[in-house]
């Protein structure tokens, strides 16, 4: 009852917290964390970190975080995963005790053997980069993949692109479609994007364009850019779907608002043709612009010729449009 009435305690705090009622929480947190509830200790040591809802106060913050270590120890000795996962985050992250990255991979790996995820993961991270570590590639692999199989996106997505680029492993396109196809499964818009592209080139699976339809237009509608681009294209050449221009039209307005460049391109191209969209030689100049800035030099011939169709005053509103052209904008004509 006591654990029970502790816990929905914490959450009211929690609750508190996400309102940014910080004063609430702090009052809500002090009282369970007196009573060695660790949440509430954990939670409220970082707000004192932090200095949020309360003065900046590493004094008391470190306080706190060493009677977390003093319980979490209790608590590991008698085998508890939690607690180990626990003391290896102290650890690395100096908090209460120096910071001390050996110690902390000690108990991630005491953690990890008996199958915590997220242990198994900060150890495939220490031995992949290298910079707090030292960097073994194959326990990396081998802690990505024992996430992986428990379901981690993320660890499924970088076995996924060690595969496909062979980094660290031998390159296995089949091995990288299986891992792209389990992060997309889970909502991953660059695995979506990536299995897309791998269905509709056949890498590692059977050429199958609806399928690439499908995972483009996944990845798509998470706002993917890269996805919004490659789906654009299969509507506006009619590839593995009805030619769409109109549908084409909004996707590559999707993308080239987040800076995809070859959608700029494709964009301006489309109002120069008047294909999807209205025919507007002043957008598509300053489509052409966009690009251009954006790394897409390819763009200056077709932007050129089709300056010598303008007028100067056209050309003007279309330079004055591009310099205001802003990521996650669109480009606008004001009305005369």
């Amino acid at each position: 009852k006591k654990l029970a009435s502790s816990e929905a305690a914490f959450t009211a705090a929690l609750v508190s917290y996400r309102n940014r009622d910080y004063a609430l929480t702090v009052r809500q947190l002090a009282p369970l964390a007196k009573k060695n509830y660790a949440p509430a200790q954990m939670q409220l040591a970082y707000m004192y970190e932090y200095g949020i809802g309360v003065p900046k106060n590493l004094t008391e913050a470190n306080k706190l975080y060493k009677k977390l270590m003093i319980g979490y120890l209790a608590a590991a000795e008698s085998g508890n995963v939690e607690a180990r996962y626990r003391i290896g985050q102290l650890h690395y992250g100096g908090k209460g005790v120096p910071e001390n990255i050996p110690e902390a991979m000690r108990w991630y790996l005491l953690a990890a053997e008996q199958g915590h995820l997220l242990s198994q993961y900060k150890l495939a991270l220490l031995y992949d980069s290298g910079e707090k570590a030292p960097h073994d590639p194959a326990a990396a692999m081998h802690w990505y993949t024992k996430a992986a199989e428990q379901g981690h996106t993320s660890s499924q997505l970088f076995l996924a692109i060690k595969y496909y680029r062979g980094r660290d492993t031998v390159q296995d396109y089949a091995s990288a479609a299986k891992w792209f196809l389990k992060a997309a499964e889970s909502g991953n818009a660059y695995a979506q994007s990536t299995l897309g592209f791998m269905y509709a080139s056949g890498q590692g699976v059977a050429e199958n364009k609806q399928q690439a339809l499908d995972w483009y237009r996944k990845g798509a509608e998470q706002g993917d850019k890269d996805s919004q681009y490659d789906l654009g294209m299969k509507l506006s050449k009619g590839d593995g779907v009805p030619a769409n221009r109109t549908e084409a039209a909004q996707w590559f307005q999707k993308a080239a608002a987040q800076g995809q460049m070859a959608a700029q391109f494709e964009l301006a191209q489309m109002y120069v043709k008047g294909q999807g969209v209205g025919r507007d030689q002043v957008l598509a100049y300053a489509w052409f612009n966009v690009a251009i800035m954006s790394g897409h030099y390819p763009a200056t011939k077709p932007r050129d010729a089709l300056a010598k169709t303008m007028t100067a005053d056209a050309i003007a509103e279309a330079e004055a449009i591009s310099a205001e052209w802003k990521y996650g904008q669109t480009l606008i004509r004001q009305e005369p």
